[in-house]
């Protein structure tokens, strides 16, 4: 599926219990990464006077951790509208 305020993502293993979340986000986005109870949050809202997502995209990372022998990411993406759509949704079990 293809969303207006995520590109392409993977995650890659960097060692026993950290892995390299890599994704593509529009060049007038920011992201945040916030983790409660055991699942991390990937929050991408348009830059502050934004209205549109740009159609130009910008590679970011973050590093995500096992917590209880899973790491469980979601992305969140903050629409113009006012809707989140929390997809797509990551689950890697140790």
């Amino acid at each position: 599926m293809t969303y207006d305020m995520l590109g392409n993502y993977s995650f890659e293993q960097m060692n026993a219990s950290d892995f390299r979340a890599a994704f593509e986000i529009p060049d007038n986005c920011f992201y945040n990464l916030t983790e409660a109870s055991g699942e991390y949050t990937i929050a991408i809202k348009l830059n502050p006077g934004e209205k549109e997502p740009s159609t130009s995209f910008k590679n970011e990372t973050a590093t995500v951790s096992f917590i209880n022998n899973t790491i469980d990411t979601i992305f969140e993406q903050y629409e113009k509208s006012g809707a989140v759509i929390r997809k797509p949704r990551v689950v890697i079990n140790e």
